[in-house]
C-alpha cells in the first residue's frame, strides 16, 4: 500500500503578518459571537482549581447534546474578556489555555483539488487591513520562500478563469443596485442594524451610484480585482457544487456591495469587515448569494 501523500496548505504572502490586536481591535471577537468549547479544553477547565477555576465553571454552559459554550455577558461579552480589552485566561494562564475556537479565529481551512488553502476571515479588523495594504494578492505554499499569483494558483487547480471575472462594473445601472439589495435583504441578519443599513443604502440610492463609480476609480481596479480574488479564493472549495462562473459573480456581487456601502460610510475597511461578518461567518447566507448569483442574468452580473 502507498503512502498517503503529504496535504500541502496555502497561505496569503501576508500570513506571517498576522497577529491579534488585542486590546486594540475595535470589534473584538470576544464580543458578539457564540465561543463553543471544545471537549479537551472543557475537561481542562473543569480540572483548574482556585478563583479561576471557579469562575470557568460559573461562566460555562453545558447544552442538551452535551457541548459545552462560555455563558455570555448581558452584552454578550465572552466572561473572561477584561476591561482593558484583554483575555484574563491568556493574563493568568497563558495563549495555551485558550479552546480551539479561540486559538484558530479567525483562521480558516478548506480544500479545493487536494490542496489545503487557509487564510483569515475578513470579519477580523488585522486580517483586513493585511490584505487591504498588499499590492495584489499573493500566496505562498507552507514551508516555501517563493510566492505566486492568485490567478497561478486557479490554473494549478484546474479553475482558471477570464480575468474580466475578476472585476466589478465601472458603473452601476439602478437595475444592479436594485439587485444587490434585494438579495442582502434577503440575508439572514447578524443583528438589528443590518437592516437599517440596507435602508440607508436604498434611500441614498441616486448619490450612491456616482459615489461608487468614483470610489471604486480611486481605489484602482487592481484593489477591487485583489478583494474580489480573495473572497473567491474563501469559497472554492464549493467550486463543484455551483461552478466556477457562479463563485466569481458571488465574489464580484460581494465586493460591489461593499463598495457601495463604503461609499455611503467613507470607510472601506469596515465596510469589509461588516459584509464579512454578516455574509461569510454565516454558512447559509454565503450559500442563498451564491445561488442567487448563478441564476442572475448576464446584464446583473
Amino acid at each position: 500500500m502507498s503512502e498517503p501523500q503529504e496535504i500541502v496548505t496555502v497561505w496569503p504572502d501576508f500570513a506571517e503578518d498576522f497577529a491579534c490586536k488585542a486590546d486594540r481591535c475595535q470589534h473584538s471577537c470576544c464580543r458578539g459571537w457564540e465561543i463553543d468549547i471544545d471537549e479537551a479544553t472543557a475537561a481542562y477547565y473543569a480540572s483548574l482549581d482556585g478563583p479561576l477555576g471557579e469562575a470557568l465553571r460559573a461562566n460555562i454552559d453545558v447544552q442538551a447534546d452535551g457541548t459545552h459554550a462560555f455563558h455570555l455577558t448581558a452584552d454578550e461579552h465572552c466572561p473572561f474578556l477584561r476591561a482593558d480589552g484583554l483575555c484574563r485566561l491568556i493574563r493568568e494562564i497563558g495563549e495555551e489555555a485558550l479552546c480551539e475556537v479561540c486559538t484558530m479565529h479567525p483562521r480558516f481551512f478548506i480544500m479545493s483539488g487536494g490542496v489545503e488553502l487557509a487564510g483569515f476571515g475578513l470579519a477580523c479588523e488585522k486580517a483586513v487591513e493585511l490584505l487591504l495594504s498588499a499590492d495584489s494578492l499573493r500566496l505562498r505554499a507552507e514551508g516555501e520562500s517563493q510566492s505566486f499569483d492568485f490567478g497561478a494558483l486557479l490554473a494549478f487547480l484546474g479553475k482558471a478563469v477570464p480575468r474580466e471575472w475578476l472585476l466589478p462594473p465601472a458603473r452601476l445601472t439602478l437595475a444592479q443596485f436594485s439587485f444587490l439589495l434585494a438579495q442582502m435583504k434577503d440575508t439572514e441578519p447578524i443583528d438589528d442594524v443590518w437592516p437599517q443599513q440596507l435602508t440607508a443604502l436604498r434611500l441614498d440610492c441616486h448619490k450612491l451610484l456616482p459615489r461608487y463609480a468614483k470610489l471604486l476609480a480611486a481605489q484602482g481596479a487592481e484593489a477591487a480585482e485583489k478583494l474580489i480574488s480573495y473572497i473567491l479564493y474563501r469559497q472554492l472549495d464549493k467550486a463543484e457544487r455551483y461552478g466556477m462562473e457562479a463563485l466569481c459573480r458571488y465574489a464580484r456581487f460581494n465586493v460591489v456591495f461593499i463598495y457601495l456601502l463604503a461609499a455611503k460610510t467613507q470607510d472601506l475597511p469596515e465596510a469589509v469587515r461588516r459584509w464579512s461578518e454578516q455574509i461569510e461567518y454565516d454558512e447559509e447566507n454565503t450559500a442563498r448569494l451564491i445561488r442567487a448569483c448563478g441564476r442572475a442574468p448576464s446584464s446583473i452580473l
